[in-house]
């Protein structure tokens, strides 16, 4: 089956300027997911971005970037659904095939494993009643929210009113769900938004995978903990290293 990486790089970026392009150990953050793309079963690699800077970098680490998004895709509000319309308008005319399916990276999620996209990939190819796949990393269920009087209070239901601690194994089991998404491209051609499907295969992997950089916070540990020397063995399977 013809599969494409799609690495999205919006410029806009207002919590941590151009944080897709800050430089970590030497490389800028959007090198890291077109290394992890070389390492994976995919036919190309394809960076979607609205500036002409991020395209030459793309091109420089050796991503295809084929034209620089239109504006409903650039925006603030632009979502996944845009960005893959955007895509399907643009990429044929080009002479650019579209794929059966998209592995969906971000360069703020820098910390992958290359035996989990294998995984999806296999299980689509192989099951057609698969809607997509999902890399996912267990999460705590035991969350709160702050109230309209402004008081701490469960966001799920089933919390002990008698009990301040539940044990984790008294709520549901939790998984973070946007680590990486593996999905066919008719699903989006046919329903758009929800363009994962219903049928989505969780492929369980480090909670590691699941660490996305939103503030500048998120972006010094990153940082860190890919600029450590010696890597921890844990954490070394997850990096992968620009050429």
């Amino acid at each position: 089956m013809r599969a494409y990486a799609l690495i999205l790089a919006r410029s806009g970026s207002k919590g941590v300027p151009d944080k897709n392009i800050s430089a970590v150990a030497g490389h800028p953050l959007l090198a890291y997911p077109i290394a992890f793309a070389k390492k994976i079963p995919v036919d190309r690699i394809i960076v979607t971005t609205d500036s002409a800077r991020y395209r030459d970098i793309a091109l420089r680490y050796g991503a295809e970037c084929p034209y620089l998004r239109g504006a409903a895709a650039a925006s603030d509000t632009a979502m996944d659904e845009d960005i893959l319309a955007d895509l399907a308008a643009n990429l044929p005319t080009l002479g650019i095939d579209l794929p059966e399916l998209w592995v969906r990276l971000k360069p703020t999620s820098p910390f992958q494993s290359v035996a989990s996209v294998e995984a999806a990939l296999a299980a689509l190819a192989g099951d057609g009643n698969l809607d997509s796949a999902s890399v996912v990393s267990t999460a705590d269920a035991r969350l709160q929210t702050i109230g309209n009087e402004g008081f701490l209070k469960p966001l799920l239901p089933g919390w002990d009113a008698e009990r301040s601690v539940m044990r984790r194994s008294e709520v549901p089991r939790a998984y973070k769900p946007f680590n990486l998404h593996v999905f066919r491209h008719a699903v989006w051609a046919a329903r758009g938004a929800a363009y994962m499907g219903r049928r989505i295969k969780p492929i369980v992997e480090h909670k590691i995978t699941g660490l996305d950089i939103d503030d500048q916070d998120d972006f010094d540990l990153v940082k860190a903990l890919i600029e450590t020397q010696p890597r921890p063995n844990f954490l070394a399977p997850f990096i992968h290293d620009p050429a």
